[in-house]
């Protein structure tokens, strides 16, 4: 947009100079014209510039490699295999939580009840991460050697700075901004938990967040 100004400003000065020329030849008191082209051209300079978008409030950061991930060495150690059960599930509760909010919390704790692994049964176990109280639902579909079963998690923690490092990856700028709180609880299959913009060779994108059935987190182009 500077550029453009400077081209109408050129245009507009040339015009001027004749102008400036052919009154003065006549010998008339008018203003000078010359005077008054440029200030012309200095107001179409200020609306132009008025018209590129404000990146005052986008926050500026490094475009990732990827997009963000948990990194599974962060996570609390695992238990043993021999380990109760219910500590078992419980560290993959928390696992599922980590994958599901982008990021591992080393202090994350489960406490689950005494579980069998028999088929029908059921346990909630309640998931502490990044210093909210998650519960996370299993219920036994065949138990034996082979544990099957089903879990349920009531949501997790979501990180604004997790958000817009996912931006990042996918418009391939650096400058985003989300409105949203620092850190929001979602669950799977919520829509339009936050809404983004992306700063792409000076033109504003509008982009939505999402949270997939499994916990994808997924930002897409509106």
């Amino acid at each position: 947009m500077l550029i453009s100004a400077r081209r109408h400003r050129l245009a507009l000065g040339v015009a001027a100079t004749g102008a400036a020329l052919a009154l003065a030849a006549c010998g008339t008191d008018d203003p000078n014209p010359a005077e008054q082209e440029i200030a012309a051209a200095e107001d179409v300079e200020e609306e132009e510039e008025s018209a590129e978008p404000d990146n005052g409030d986008f926050r500026e950061g490094p475009v990732p490699d990827q997009a963000p991930e948990a990194d599974e060495a962060d996570l609390p150690p695992e238990p043993a295999s021999d380990a109760p059960l219910g500590e078992i599930l419980g560290w993959d509760g928390i696992e599922r939580v980590s994958s599901f909010a982008k990021v591992a919390d080393p202090d994350a704790t489960a406490d689950c009840p005494e579980i069998e692994g028999e088929e029908g049964e059921s346990a909630t176990c309640t998931i502490t991460y990044l210093g909210e109280e998650l519960e996370y639902s299993i219920n036994v579909q065949s138990g034996g050697f082979m544990l099957n079963y089903t879990w349920e998690l009531s949501g997790a923690p979501l990180q604004r700075d997790i958000v817009e490092d996912t931006l990042r990856v996918r418009a391939e700028t650096e400058q985003v901004r989300c409105d949203m709180d620092e850190v929001i609880l979602v669950a799977p299959g919520d829509d339009d938990v936050a809404s983004c913009e992306a700063l792409v060779d000076d033109t504003t994108r509008d982009y939505s967040v999402s949270i997939g059935d499994v916990g994808t987190l997924s930002v897409y182009q509106v």
